[in-house]
């Protein structure tokens, strides 16, 4: 009996690291690493170190445990999505290798998987770590704003440092860390009320500073959901919004009144006669799309709107699949509305879901930016929601 239990304690030990050292480790990583890590292939790489490793491994290693994470709703609509997708590479145009894009979905799924374990093992690990993720991006922000202030052009905006590569990219990640801190305000579930408030405020002025409207919109709508999750708090939200227009108005004039609408009804209405051409199917994961849009000076790719660019390449098809998915994990922060952390897990999934709508064509690539706005807050969300499924059971 001894000789056969003690590659069992073996195993446990190895697994209960994995999910309580190794992958929150990873979390953390992705969290904040394209902040402080020199370029985006490093960045990837040391997600599939951190992260799809680890996760692949402590599921080999206790394979029961997929059981509680495939009875989630959300997980099961990914993984519906991901079949279509992959079946869709049969008349994809794309020039790229079908096995290295095959990956993809998988590189997702051990974020579920991941971000799963973390919460079994411990709810309160998972929230910690977002957190304290959520409080390193507030204070790499306030040095960005900082160094921007002091070496910027007039004209200039915001990049980053690290892997981030562009001000709207960028915008993602700071929008993200920011609607983190005004939900952690909103579900009022803080001994100091004034800290999120603070935290959010140099992520505020680092968004302004990227010159992007798109978390900006991102944020309104959060916050008119949010009316829905927290209730008379997020009331006061709502009534500042026009003073946070006037003041991005004072701080950069352009970001209200100049560039129009980037000629994005033009983009969306060629990339809806385009997706017209192939309606159900679409045509294939990575195909690639040329917009030719009067006064752009030159031939786009990106048909900025996530749901339009899953129209585009897996057809309705796979917009139905996707939009079951987020219809899945919308109905389940309304039915846990009056948990602090779906509140949150909530206006995340809706800032992401809000900002997608403008930017975001790259809906499944590997680790980026735009998990920002799609994967990261699906995840997090299908990891409370496994949790709080087996403290009911």
């Amino acid at each position: 009996m001894h000789l056969h239990s003690q590659p069992r304690a073996i195993r446990l030990r190895v697994h209960d690291f994995i999910t309580s050292r190794w992958l929150v480790g990873g979390y953390l990583v992705l969290l904040t690493g394209l902040f402080w890590v020199p370029d985006g292939s490093l960045y990837t790489k040391l997600y599939y170190a951190l992260s799809a490793a680890p996760a692949l491994l402590a599921i080999l290693l206790a394979p029961a445990q997929m059981k509680a994470i495939l009875r989630d709703p959300v997980i099961l609509g990914f993984l519906a999505f991901s079949a279509w997708l992959l079946i869709s590479m049969s008349w994809s145009r794309t020039d790229d290798g079908i096995g290295s894009l095959a990956k993809r979905p998988l590189y997702v799924l051990m974020l579920f998987i991941g971000c799963a374990l973390i919460a079994l093992k411990s709810e309160d690990l998972l929230l910690k770590t977002l957190r304290l993720s959520a409080a390193i991006g507030a204070l790499a922000a306030l040095i960005n704003v900082a160094w921007f202030l002091h070496s910027a052009t007039p004209s200039a905006r915001l990049i980053g440092t690290g892997a981030l590569r562009n001000p709207l990219l960028t915008s993602h990640v700071l929008g993200f860390l920011c609607t983190y801190w005004i939900a952690v305000w909103l579900s009022r579930n803080e001994r100091h009320d004034w800290l999120p408030l603070a935290m959010a405020m140099p992520l505020l002025a680092a968004l302004l500073a990227t010159g992007s409207r798109t978390p900006l919109m991102g944020l309104i709508l959060t916050s008119i959901w949010m009316l829905f999750m927290s209730g008379k708090r997020a009331v006061y939200l709502v009534a500042a919004l026009p003073l946070g227009v006037g003041a991005a108005y004072l701080v950069a004039p352009e970001i209200v009144l100049q560039r129009g609408m980037s000629f994005r009804p033009e983009l969306w209405s060629d990339a809806w006669h385009q997706a017209g051409q192939h309606f159900w199917l679409g045509a294939g994961y990575e195909s690639k799309f040329e917009f030719d849009i009067r006064g752009v000076g030159h031939l786009l790719h990106d048909p900025h709107n996530v749901e339009l660019a899953v129209l585009l390449e897996l057809g309705m098809i796979g917009l139905g699949v996707w939009t079951v998915m987020y219809g899945f994990a919308l109905v389940r922060c309304l039915q846990l509305r009056a948990l602090p952390q779906f509140q949150i897990a909530s206006a995340l999934l809706v800032y992401g879901l809000c900002a997608g709508l403008t930017e975001g064509g790259n809906y499944l690539s590997r680790p980026n930016e735009s998990w920002f706005l799609i994967w990261i807050p699906l995840a997090l969300l299908g990891a409370l929601s496994i949790r709080h499924r087996q403290t009911q059971a």
